[in-house]
């Protein structure tokens, strides 16, 4: 099949085409563009269709919209052009098919940029729009025809998807649409990021010898590349719907169209081109679902509930990554600058997708994880889904602590370890079934040890050391019976490498769920602290219950920054994840660099000459000094702080 795929896209443009065909669409519709929009603006004041300022926005005055009539005008007169002048184009538009499906997305272009017109003009509701997006969506992945099957690169296995391939191209015609849509937020961001994506579109249909998406998608980058400047004036017109719908619908119409052949259709290049636009429409629709859920803590402090509003994902607001780039004090130039270099090394990647997928891949992942990292990390508080503790309410579930649940996930823990250790160990079994009996014989011997180890006998909800150590115990317990089994029924002895790495996989799966709701909490209580920033004087075992008292009791409004020790060999080290700063000389400094709101006395060795330096740094530097304290009154504790 693969082979099949490779002749079906060829690595090189058709031979009776000639490059300059493809250079003077880009550059016609860039000319045609630049032409056009000057007209068009006159035009939108005249009728009236302005974008007036508010909140949410960046600009200060009324500003023209429409600017799409002109990137569509100039696409479809660049288009026409090339075609009336080029017989050779002529013959392939009017191959088998070619004019149904091309005629169609023609059709539902003009549809949505009709609809675009009037919806900048006038408004119209957003579910009217997304039913005539379905439709015209619909109307072009009927006529293509759909694909059947989807590959990561011309020289890779396809894989099918049947009758799925047609709702999965509606999906993607539509997602695309809004996604583009959502990018027009700043000036310059949908028509730049939609120009390079064009571009390295075309530049990959060019390679796979397609010759009508090409010129589709370069007359689309050239007409976005003559609207930028008018896009960039003072005296500035916006592109409007009438831009956005249409740019990300003829992107993802001719996404889908120009790279599919035979009923394959190759995903990698079309959503490395398109990355930025999907990764704006996923990352909208993940956080505002997520800000619609709130976890709310209990008065006892011990249980978590979940509640969920309605999540508003047509309400628009001032939160895009453009925005978000805005907001770390990037200027409009650089936030573009980061915006469309991002663009070109994904439109690069899909390039180089064509021959070597698996570059492409990795390169798409790494960019992903970058992303992600900065979207929770500098972005969106509300997708620190750990931190905001959206996992503590399945712990109050009853059916989370039930012994069967506990020995169902030690189960799949065990098989789990067994297969990472023999794909490492390089000793899986020539024999399928009796692959099967050997996981078997050890997941089972395995869940036997941990009950000998007593593992199931105790309360993990708030598990701590002594938990640990009796799942430690019995961990080892179950592998050294899986051993004793593996030895007494199949003779061979596995390498003692082998055993020691199956004991730590399933040591780290087994322990780390059981500690996983006491570590959820913990990061949660940290993320969750108040704005009283705390600095502990003491890092022995009285600093530590003065933090896990903050850390238990959130309503304090304790924010710990760290301890404060005057034992030098402390100097550097962590407690329970928090920084120890050494005391000895550096007070003042300590306390200048941290700027503390108070300073938490938990050390009662301390002297009262220390006592009195402390006090004294805390008066001059404007700091609470608070005393923490326990004392035991007959069968009551009282806190002191």
């Amino acid at each position: 099949m693969a082979a099949v795929l490779t002749r079906a896209f060829p690595c090189c443009p058709l031979a009776f085409v000639p490059i300059s065909i493809f250079v003077f669409t880009l550059g016609g519709a860039a000319l045609l563009s630049l032409a056009l929009t000057p007209l068009v603006r006159r035009l939108a004041i005249a009728r009236g269709v302005l974008d007036q300022p508010d909140p949410r926005k960046i600009h200060t005055g009324a500003v023209p919209r429409w600017g799409g009539a002109a990137v569509g005008l100039a696409v479809a007169l660049a288009i026409a052009g090339v075609f009336l002048a080029s017989p050779a184009l002529r013959t392939v538009l009017l191959g088998e098919g070619n004019v149904a499906r091309w005629s169609a997305l023609a059709i539902g272009c003009g549809v949505i940029l009709i609809a675009g017109m009037v919806d900048d003009a006038r408004g119209l509701p957003a579910w009217f729009k997304l039913c005539l997006e379905i439709a015209a969506a619909a109307l072009v992945v009927l006529a293509a025809p759909y694909p059947h099957a989807v590959a990561l690169g011309p020289a890779t296995s396809p894989h099918e998807i049947g009758p799925m391939g047609a709702l999965f191209g509606i999906l993607w015609i539509v997602t695309l649409t809004n996604a583009v849509n959502m990018t027009d937020v700043v000036d310059g961001v949908a028509g730049g990021l939609g120009a390079i994506a064009a571009i390295a579109l075309g530049l990959v249909g060019i390679a796979l010898g397609r010759t009508v998406a090409p010129i589709v998608l370069l007359g689309l980058g050239g007409a976005l590349l003559g609207f930028l400047p008018h896009n960039f004036r003072k005296q500035r017109i916006f592109l409007g719907d009438s831009g956005s719908l249409v740019i990300g619908f003829l992107l993802g119409a001719a996404s889908l169209v120009g790279l599919t052949q035979h009923g394959v259709w190759l995903v990698l290049p079309a959503v490395l081109a398109l990355g930025l636009p999907l990764a704006e429409c996923g990352i909208t629709v993940l956080r505002r679902t997520a800000r619609a859920v709130t976890i709310e803590r209990a008065t006892d402090l011990d249980h978590f509930t979940m509640k969920s509003g309605s999540p508003r994902l047509f309400t628009p607001d001032a939160r895009h990554i453009p925005h978000r780039l805005l907001g770390l004090g990037l200027s409009q130039r650089v936030a573009l600058t980061v915006l469309y270099g991002s663009a070109l090394v994904l439109g690069a990647l899909a390039w180089t997708s064509v021959r070597w997928p698996w570059v492409g891949l990795w390169g798409g992942v790494a960019a992903a994880l970058i992303l992600a990292f900065a979207a929770t990390r500098w972005w969106y508080e509300e997708l620190r889904l750990i931190d905001r503790g959206a996992l503590l309410p399945l712990f109050d579930n009853a059916f989370v602590h039930r012994r069967i649940t506990h020995a169902a996930f030690d189960a799949a823990a065990a098989a789990l370890a067994f297969l990472i250790t023999i794909a490492l160990t390089d000793h899986i079994p020539g024999d399928a079934s009796q692959a099967w009996f050997r996981a078997a014989v050890v997941v089972g011997a395995t869940l036997v040890g941990l009950r000998i180890g007593g593992i199931y006998r105790a309360s993990y909800l708030h598990a701590g050391l002594a938990e640990a150590l009796k799942a430690t115990r019995s961990v080892l317990a179950g592998a050294g019976l899986a051993w004793i089994a593996w030895l007494l029924l199949f003779g061979s002895p596995w390498p003692v490498a082998g055993w020691l790495l199956y004991a730590y996989v399933l040591l780290t799966l087994v322990v780390g769920g059981r500690m996983l709701s006491r570590l959820l909490l913990h990061a949660h209580e940290r993320a969750t602290s108040g704005t009283r920033r705390v600095l502990i004087y003491g890092a022995g075992r009285a600093g530590r219950h003065a933090l896990g008292t903050m850390l238990g009791n959130p309503k304090l409004g304790f924010l710990p920054l760290g301890f404060l020790d005057d034992d030098a060999t402390m100097a550097g080290a962590e407690v329970h994840g928090y920084p120890v700063h050494g005391g000895n000389g550096e007070l003042d400094e300590i306390l200048e660099r941290l700027t503390p709101s108070d300073l938490v006395l938990a050390a009662p060795s301390a002297s009262a000459e220390r006592r009195g330096e402390l006090a004294r740094a805390c008066v001059r530097r404007g700091v609470r000094l608070v005393t923490f304290d326990v004392q035991w009154q007959g069968a009551e504790t009282q806190v002191l702080a």
